[in-house]
């Protein structure tokens, strides 16, 4: 009787902390959520005249979402044990540089009025 005993004794010390294991896997999710933002920074320019800058501005803030951020997401998962999610969020510099870049068609870092006012027009 006492082989018996101790037999049990030993599977219920072994068996308990596998049982804990596993329903805590089987009931457990593990979730990481990051955000990162990633912002260039803005392309240095001037401007000929305030009616260069006005007419630019304008124009940026007719692009699409105000010009604003654009996010990329990767998301992986295992259903009821693991998640995790990544996302990436591009600051509004990038527009801006954009901008800049397709407005400034002489690449010498100022804008002016008609470089402006030919960037507005592509711009609806």
């Amino acid at each position: 009787m006492a082989g018996r005993a101790s037999v049990s004794l030993f599977a219920m010390k072994t068996l308990l902390p596998l049982l804990v294991v596993a329903a805590s896997l089987a009931t457990g999710c593990i979730h990481t959520h990051e955000t990162i933002v990633h912002d260039d920074s803005r392309t240095p320019v001037s401007f000929e005249n305030d009616t260069a800058a006005r007419t630019f501005y304008e124009a940026l803030s007719r692009l699409p979402n105000g010009g604003q951020h654009q996010e990329s997401k990767t998301e992986v998962s295992i259903p009821i044990v693991f998640e995790h999610e990544r996302k990436v969020v591009r600051g509004p510099n990038q527009a801006f540089n954009q901008a800049v870049s397709r407005c400034d068609t002489d690449r010498d870092g100022k804008i002016t009025e008609q470089e402006a006012r030919i960037y507005s027009q592509t711009v609806k």
